[in-house]
């Protein structure tokens, strides 16, 4: 069986999610990862922890695609840079 590592359906990346009632809490469907397995017929898993060290790079850059499409650059702005401090003058 094939997989592939997918961005969780559930939690969009982030790894939690956030209920008026309980708060934030790991998603129950990545636990936390952000990221389940998918197989060819579009049926999710979480990503046991015992391949975590097997899957670590592709999480890496799937992570840092996830951020981008965010805006996230990964350089840091001065504040006279950031737009919302620019918009308070």
């Amino acid at each position: 069986m094939s997989w592939q590592i997918v961005r969780c359906p559930s939690c969009d990346g982030y790894g939690w999610v956030d209920d008026e009632e309980t708060g934030a809490a790991d998603c129950d469907w990545c636990g936390g990862v952000g990221y389940t397995y998918r197989d060819e017929h579009g049926i999710n898993r979480p990503i046991p922890a015992s391949d975590f060290t097997a899957v670590a790079e592709e999480l890496e850059r799937l992570e840092a695609q996830r951020l981008r499409e965010l805006g996230y650059t990964g350089q840091a702005k001065k504040p006279w840079e950031q737009a919302i401090r620019r918009s308070r003058r």
